[in-house]
C-alpha cells in the first residue's frame, strides 16, 4: 500500500476540527447530563414539584449555554494562538504498510503500532497516537476519493476498528 495525502493546514481546518470536537464533546457528555436530569424532572413533576421542575429545566438549558459558549471561547482563542491562520502549512502523509510518514518542515515516521485511535468526520480522518499527538487527514488531500476507503478498510483491519466508512 502507498496511499499519500497532501492536507492543507489552515483556518478551515481548525473550524472543521472544531466543530467535530464540539459535536464529539456534546454527544459524550451533554446526552449523559440531559438523561439524568429528564430523570429527575419527571420525578419532580410526578411529585408534583413545579418549581424545581422548572428550575432544572433551567439549570439543563443554562449547561448547554456555557457548554457552547466555551467551545466558541476556546475555538477563538485558539485561531488568535495559531500561526497556521496567517501561514497555512501543508502536511504530506505517505501511508505505507507498516507505519506512515509525516513530512511538513521536517520528516518522520509513525508506527502503526502507536496509534491509540482512529475517527472518521465527515471530511477528514483523525489519528490519535499514544504519545497524544494528532493528526489530521483531509479528504480533500487524497489524489483519488477511492484512496479515502482504501485507507479507511486498511485502518479498520490494521488497528481492529469499527469504523463507518459510509
Amino acid at each position: 500500500m502507498n496511499i499519500i495525502n497532501n492536507t492543507l493546514y489552515d483556518k478551515d481546518l481548525i473550524l472543521r476540527y472544531n466543530k467535530f470536537y464540539a459535536g464529539s464533546y456534546m454527544v459524550k457528555n451533554f446526552i449523559v447530563i440531559t438523561v439524568i436530569s429528564i430523570a429527575f424532572i419527571i420525578y419532580m413533576l410526578i411529585q408534583q414539584e413545579w418549581a424545581y421542575a422548572g428550575i432544572l429545566v433551567g439549570i439543563l438549558a443554562l449547561y448547554y449555554l456555557l457548554t457552547l459558549g466555551m467551545q466558541k471561547l476556546t475555538t477563538n482563542r485558539m485561531l488568535k494562538r495559531s500561526p497556521l491562520v496567517d501561514n497555512p502549512m501543508t502536511q504530506t502523509y505517505v501511508f505505507l504498510e507498516e507505519s506512515f510518514s509525516v513530512t511538513n518542515v521536517k520528516s518522520y515516521n509513525v508506527d502503526y503500532k502507536d496509534i491509540q485511535t482512529v475517527k472518521k468526520a465527515k471530511d477528514f480522518y483523525m489519528i490519535q497516537t499514544s504519545d497524544r499527538k494528532t493528526y489530521i487527514v483531509d479528504f480533500k488531500g487524497f489524489e483519488k476519493e477511492e484512496d479515502i476507503f482504501t485507507l479507511g478498510n486498511f485502518f479498520n483491519q490494521k488497528l481492529n476498528l469499527k469504523m463507518k466508512l459510509q
